[in-house]
């Protein structure tokens, strides 16, 4: 019976160990960061900020850290540079995505527009969220497409809750 006993106690701690390292491991993995592609379509508003819809594709939409589509708004613009002899401005634009029933999430974006080339990138950071998205958080690069009332911007990078 002494063995067995010392069997016993074994594969009962090796059972306890395996569990504290599951329950550790769990949380970590799902707070990996996720990849996303964020397309939204912007209707330029001169009466107003600007407007539009988007969609969101990749793991972090398939994996509901944010909703698949939605809308969004400009909530602010601020110049942040202009170098004359070069043709470009920095910007920085804040906008709020709706999540329709789930919450909304801000995002700041740093805007490098040079008007010789027509090229427009830049980075973006989610600020902060509410409902769902209260711990969202990431980040990415992103370009823009002229369009004739507005343009479409494309956000690539990750996220994470």
């Amino acid at each position: 019976m002494r063995t067995w006993n010392r069997r016993a106690r074994a594969t009962v701690a090796v059972l306890a160990a395996t569990l504290a390292l599951v329950a550790v491991m769990g949380p970590v993995a799902a707070a990996s960061p996720q990849r996303v592609t964020i397309v939204s379509n912007v209707t330029f508003n001169p009466d107003g900020p600007n407007y539009g819809d988007f969609t969101a594709s990749g793991p972090a939409a398939d994996l509901g850290l944010i909703c698949k589509n939605g809308t969004f708004v400009d909530t602010g613009i601020s110049f942040a540079g202009y170098q004359s002899n070069r043709g470009t401005v920095q910007l920085q634009v804040l906008k709020e995505f709706t999540c329709q029933g789930s919450g909304t999430f801000r995002v700041k974006l740093q805007i490098q527009a040079d008007f010789n080339s027509g090229i427009e990138s830049f980075t973006w950071v989610v600020q902060d969220g509410t409902g769902v998205y209260v711990t969202l958080r990431g980040s990415g690069n992103g370009f823009t497409v002229p369009m004739s009332s507005g343009n479409t911007n494309t956000y690539d990078g990750f996220l994470i809750h």
